[in-house]
Formats: structure tokens, C-alpha cells, sequence
């Protein structure tokens, strides 16, 4: 398993996961601009998880591919008309939204940030386990395509030590594929 993020937060494990998102998304669909998504996707490492959750979900094509057009009592929260109709733009021709399908890999791929933020959710961390196995999963659809992993020394920084194991909030750094080529 990933023992190398035994004394990683949670905050630092999201921070590697988001990671790993940009790589895949920078090397599988580059010719897409990731940008507000990346954004969207940096608010996890300093907001509050259950708040980002209701803000990121509408972007898991899973939920934004069953609306035909944009309904602002259920997306309001996340997106504005027109990040709606950008976002179906983004995803068209790569993602089919399927549920729990992984085959599906853009929707595989969003999901995991969301599944971090809520594998803990109301409890305490333990030994982690549960936040390891998303990171394997992350972790194989890269080797996948031969993705180099991230550097997983980047989120060290950010110690289990701290605050009961979640960690301490930081801003966007340059970690990620997306920051480090200057697209934000």
C-alpha cells in the first residue's frame, strides 16, 4: 500500500490526489484547457471538505451529464449557466458520465478528490486506509498510460501530526502539472 503518506494529512493527501488528476488530465486530454477546474479542484486544501464537496460535485461528469440543460436550483451551488455549457463542451467526446464505471476514466479520475473529501466524513482518520486505496487507484490509471507518478514528496510538507490527522488549510502551490506550466 502507500505507507510513503503514512505521515501525510489528509490535506496532503488531497493535495497529491488533485496532483494526479492534472497529470492526467495534461497528459491524456492536453489539447483541453483544465483551467477552472483546476481551480475548483485547489479550493479543497483550504475550505472546508463538506462545503467543497457541494461546490465541486456539480463537476464530476457524472452529475453534470444528467442534466440536458442547466438547472440553477441543483447547480447553482457549483457553476453559473455558463460554466455549465463550457463543461459539457469540456467533456464532450471523452466521458460518458458513468457511475462507478472504470472505464469511464475522466469521470473515474474526477471522482476521486470527491471520494477523498468523504471517506472520513464524520469520523476520525485511523490508519488511513481507506484514503491509501484511493490513492492506488488514482495512482494505477496513471502507470496505465505510462503517466510518470507526481512527486509525492511535494505534500510532505503537510503532517498527519497536525490537527487530528487532517492537517493544516494551504493555499494553491506549485504542485501540480496545470501551476507548474503557468496555465493559472
Amino acid at each position: 500500500m502507500n505507507n510513503k503518506f503514512e505521515n501525510v494529512s489528509m490535506n496532503g493527501r488531497m493535495a497529491y490526489v488533485i496532483m494526479c488528476v492534472e497529470k492526467y488530465l495534461t497528459n491524456v486530454h492536453p489539447q483541453k484547457d483544465w483551467k477552472s477546474l483546476s481551480r475548483v479542484l485547489w479550493r479543497a486544501t483550504n475550505t472546508n471538505w463538506g462545503d467543497w464537496t457541494d461546490q465541486y460535485s456539480g463537476f464530476i461528469p457524472e452529475i453534470l451529464l444528467k442534466y440536458d440543460s442547466y438547472d440553477e436550483n441543483e447547480l447553482g451551488l457549483s457553476f453559473t449557466k455558463e460554466d455549465y455549457y463550457y463543461l459539457r463542451d469540456l467533456y464532450s467526446g471523452i466521458t460518458e458520465g458513468n457511475e462507478d464505471d472504470p472505464s469511464d476514466e475522466l469521470n473515474f479520475i474526477l471522482n476521486k478528490p470527491f471520494e477523498m473529501a468523504m471517506v472520513y466524513e464524520g469520523t476520525v482518520i485511523g490508519n488511513g486506509m481507506e484514503s491509501f486505496k484511493i490513492i492506488d487507484e488514482i495512482e494505477n490509471v496513471l502507470k496505465v498510460h505510462s503517466i510518470p507518478l507526481p512527486d509525492y514528496r511535494k505534500v510532505e510538507f503537510s503532517k498527519s501530526s497536525e490537527l487530528n490527522g487532517w492537517g493544516k488549510d494551504f493555499d494553491v502551490w506549485p504542485g501540480g502539472d496545470v501551476l507548474e506550466n503557468g496555465i493559472l
